[in-house]
């Protein structure tokens, strides 16, 4: 038996630094893959430094669906209950819907609950 595979659809902000600024793309994740690797994989480029769940350089507001982040280095409940996910470690339970390019959002929601804002080059 095959693996599951998931619809991921992608909301790029207008003011994304992307070629795909302003669009929502779709692009086809396997249960076992990471939204980040996938995307690439399918000629969609998302912000990422760490690829490991630490800086939150790729940060994400998840709109719809569910995520396995248990591999990320670094992902508080609050995170979590702030529908916020880090595509770089993030495994899809379901079909998804998110919307990229959040490390600013991600920066400001981590200072509100007094938690580690990452490591990255950009901070």
């Amino acid at each position: 038996m095959g693996e599951t595979t998931y619809s991921v659809e992608i909301v790029v902000p207008e003011d994304a630094d992307s070629e795909q600024a302003g669009e929502t793309v779709e692009v086809r994740v396997n249960e076992d893959d990471y939204v980040l690797a996938a995307a690439r994989s399918q000629d969609v480029w998302l912000a990422a430094d760490c690829r490991q769940g630490w800086c939150t350089t790729c940060a994400a507001e998840l709109l719809e669906g569910e995520v396995d982040q248990s591999d990320a280095k670094r992902y508080f409940e609050s995170d979590e209950e702030a529908d916020m996910i880090l595509p770089c470690t993030a495994k899809p339970r379901s079909d998804l819907k998110i919307r990229a390019f959040q490390y600013e959002e991600m920066l400001e929601h981590r200072a509100e609950n007094d938690n580690p804002p990452g490591d990255s080059k950009l901070n």
